[in-house]
């Protein structure tokens, strides 16, 4: 099974490395003319805006949303109708309105990154099953587990870096969005594969609602949606499109400070040891594997190479404890690997953009 894996996700990376970009993506991923990866670049001032206009307006939102409930200046239950409304409506119409005003034939190079993310995430998930059989979890413990490890947050923290480094409009933004077509139905199916208990006639009933369920996943909608107007090159009424540009522009925000409101020092005390070892799978050994993987690619684009690292160390998905509650998985051990990891991924994320920015 590990060599089929290792099979197909040469054959992905190949085909990601040796895609050239249209050539307005090009210019922009690469303002000055194109050079080789070089992992040691030397550290500049332009790296440093980089690191600091990206990374530190994240925190700084994040660590509003926490204070805010700390402080009891609103309630946590503000920040879950605040999720809710990003999940169902924000989030939604920002993909669709990027991926709907974008250029066809940008698609490919978008939805090959995402292919790696797929086979990344399956690398990782095998690695997490052995780590929790290491630490001896029990079976909901061992399904929490391996879905935290396995799934970024993507649309959450992922994105909102890229856009805070390259700006809404950029076709780096793009690209990074193109990559969520294939991985957010990818990560909601995994999660189903790996939260579902075999518990015998109930396994096929839940894998049936699970299916429904991720079939009427907004994000996944948008994506569809966003997509299918662009084939087609259907010609969307202005006000329609200034709409969903305008409701996506308050997705980041919203987001942010719902993440930074449902942070928990508490679970992560609890669960420090299954929740470090996410947290090492997942902003560690995962860039790292993806790393080597375009590595053994040969040379490849430095706008594909940073996106691509950027999605691989996003922090552990808010939503893997969502699923982790609804379908009888160690939810607390979810919580606490969201926390840690998130906090974890800042230091993490600074060092992608200095090697790789």
């Amino acid at each position: 099974m590990v060599q089929v894996v290792n099979r197909s996700a040469t054959a992905i990376l190949s085909s990601v490395c040796t895609t050239q970009l249209p050539c307005r993506i090009t210019q922009a991923l690469n303002p000055l003319p194109f050079q080789p990866f070089n992992l040691f670049n030397p550290f500049n001032l332009l790296t440093m805006q980089i690191i600091l206009t990206s990374i530190l307006p994240i925190c700084f939102i994040v660590a509003l949303g926490a204070i805010l409930t700390n402080k009891k200046f609103l309630p946590i239950s503000f920040f879950t109708q605040l999720n809710k409304l990003g999940f169902y409506i924000l989030l939604p119409a920002l993909l669709f309105y990027k991926i709907a005003t974008a250029q066809s034939q940008a698609v490919m190079p978008g939805l090959r990154i995402g292919l790696l993310l797929c086979v990344c995430s399956l690398i990782i998930t095998f690695m997490a099953y052995l780590t929790a059989k290491a630490l001896k979890l029990p079976g909901p413990g061992c399904r929490s587990l391996m879905q935290a490890a396995m799934r970024g947050n993507l649309a959450y923290s992922g994105l909102p870096i890229v856009l805070f480094s390259f700006g809404p409009e950029s076709e780096i933004a793009l690209l990074a969005v193109l990559c969520l077509i294939p991985a957010v139905p990818f990560y909601n199916f995994l999660a189903v594969i790996i939260l579902t208990p075999h518990d015998g006639s109930s396994h096929k009933e839940r894998i049936k609602k699970t299916l429904f369920s991720i079939a009427r996943n907004p994000l996944i909608i948008g994506c569809l949606l966003g997509l299918a107007v662009m084939l087609i090159k259907l010609e969307m009424p202005a006000p329609i499109l200034r709409s969903t540009q305008t409701l996506g522009y308050a997705a980041l925000p919203c987001a942010l400070l719902s993440l930074g409101a449902g942070l928990s020092f508490n679970s992560i005390h609890a669960q420090i040891k299954a929740a470090l070892a996410v947290s090492v799978l997942k902003l560690i050994l995962m860039p790292l594997l993806g790393f080597l993987l375009l590595k053994m690619c040969g040379e490849v684009e430095s706008g594909i190479m940073l996106t691509s690292m950027i999605y691989l160390a996003s922090p552990t998905a808010v939503t893997s404890y969502v699923m982790a509650e609804q379908m009888g998985a160690d939810k607390d051990l979810a919580a606490a690997s969201v926390s840690l990891s998130t906090i974890c991924a800042v230091p993490v994320l600074a060092i992608i953009l200095y090697l790789f920015g």
